[in-house]
């Protein structure tokens, strides 16, 4: 992550953009998240930014951003789409209304589209996240579980599930794409988590779903605990070692301070312990004779 991102940036969006389905590459994301954290919590329109490539690539963590990289971003942003159901209305939405660029200057110019204002201005019931820890993450599908997770983050159930079908839907997954569930489960949830586990501020865990061996839903959960880079259940089993180990030398303690409870050791003679064998030489010669007998 770049430590040139402001700390202080926040993004905020209704939650109906965080559960809607498009598909942006990471670049396009920073770009839109930093659009968006530059929006006032009084604004009432969306402006107009302009910027030159260095200050694109400072903004999104790429310092090295050229001017032919900040155009092709802008230009494949202009032409994506975002599908969203509310109630029984399915709308697509563009995310900016331009992107005009400037050799000469080396300028680009860029705005959010005025359709977003709903979902952007104004909100009642918002989703907000950190920009350097959005940007802090290089793959597309872990900034959208990252953004799952903040929308439930405060809950008391701390926990949502998404079938499978819906999750390659809000991902837009071409069907061609990870048919094998093993490829989707690698790709799309067990590496993303992994890194949202490493980065930010969450520790996720997730559960397949299944009817007999067929996945169909996935259980996501947010949980307490120190970062981890193992992915998925491994911050589960090293929490629980940690509390196994806890209880192991509780009860070491616990069994040292209670010693001073036992009975003293007491001092027998030599002729009480002469006695104790020769009684212990007659009972084994007990034995012995009680199964020669029996055989």
């Amino acid at each position: 992550m770049s430590k040139s991102i402001d700390q202080s940036l926040v993004v905020r969006q209704s939650n109906d953009l965080i559960t809607s389905s498009y598909y942006l590459s990471v670049a396009e994301m920073r770009l839109v998240w930093h659009l968006v954290s530059l929006i006032k919590p009084d604004d009432e329109n969306f402006t107009e930014y302009e910027f030159s490539a260095a200050e694109l690539g400072k903004m999104m963590g790429d310092e090295s951003l050229t001017y032919a990289e900040a155009e092709a971003i802008t230009m494949r942003l202009w032409r994506r789409e975002i599908h969203i159901e509310q109630g029984s209305w399915k709308g697509a939405f563009r995310w900016v209304i331009n992107a005009k660029r400037n050799a000469d200057s080396g300028l680009i110019k860029v705005a959010l589209d005025p359709t977003l204002k709903p979902l952007l201005l104004n909100l009642r019931e918002w989703t907000q996240a950190r920009l350097e820890l959005l940007c802090s993450l290089s793959s597309r599908y872990a900034v959208r579980i990252y953004l799952w997770a903040c929308k439930v983050r405060n809950q008391s159930e701390r926990t949502w599930e998404i079938s499978i079908e819906e999750l390659r839907a809000r991902l837009e997954i071409p069907a061609e794409e990870y048919v094998r569930f093993a490829n989707l489960n690698s790709r799309v949830l067990r590496e993303p988590i992994n890194e949202i586990n490493t980065h930010t501020d969450l520790r996720l865990t997730y559960q397949i779903l299944r009817r007999g061996h067929s996945p169909y839903a996935v259980r996501f959960t947010i949980i307490e605990g120190e970062r981890t880079s193992t992915g998925n259940g491994e911050l589960i089993r090293a929490k629980i070692t940690k509390r196994s180990k806890q209880k192991a030398r509780t009860f070491k303690r616990d069994k040292t301070s209670q010693l001073h409870l036992l009975p003293e050791p007491k001092e027998i003679s030599d002729e009480e312990r002469v006695a104790t064998l020769e009684q212990l030489r007659r009972v084994k010669q007990e034995i012995y004779t009680s199964k020669s007998s029996a055989n």
